[in-house]
């Protein structure tokens, strides 16, 4: 099959590129690019680069909606413990690969393994008051 010119630009305007983009992503020389047009011809090796131009941009922006769908909760994700009693908590846990996410969610599941290691180095009033924060957030 014979690629034709208007193909090719039709391809580039309905995924808003421009033969620059094309040229830059290509490493083609811009002048080539254009003198296609000239000549009425387009190789095929270039329509293979501008089909997997155009699935990487479609996967860019799928990861980065879905990037954006999953921070909004840990942002969202808003436990009211200050910062001196999350630190507090994330030293209990030194050594070990606990975020803590992990450690807010093993308290959350009643974690036995979680809860002792706060019953053994946290004083009882700051152990009420994370727990009773994380009961009611």
């Amino acid at each position: 099959m014979e690629i034709t010119n208007t193909i090719f630009e039709t391809l580039l305007t309905k995924n808003n590129f421009k033969k620059r983009d094309f040229a830059d992503y290509s490493k083609i020389p811009y002048d080539t690019v254009v003198g296609w047009k000239k000549k009425g011809y387009i190789p095929p090796y270039a329509m293979v680069i501008l089909k997997d131009m155009i699935y990487r941009k479609k996967l860019n922006e799928e990861t980065e909606k879905l990037l954006k769908r999953n921070l909004q909760p840990m942002v969202n994700q808003n436990h009211n413990l200050t910062k001196t009693e999350e630190n507090r908590l994330k030293s209990l846990f030194w050594g070990t690969n606990f975020t803590i996410d992990d450690i807010l969610k093993g308290i959350k599941e009643k974690n036995q393994k979680i809860l002792k290691k706060i019953e053994e180095n946290l004083p009882l009033n700051l152990q009420k008051q994370i727990l009773g924060k994380l009961n009611y957030a």
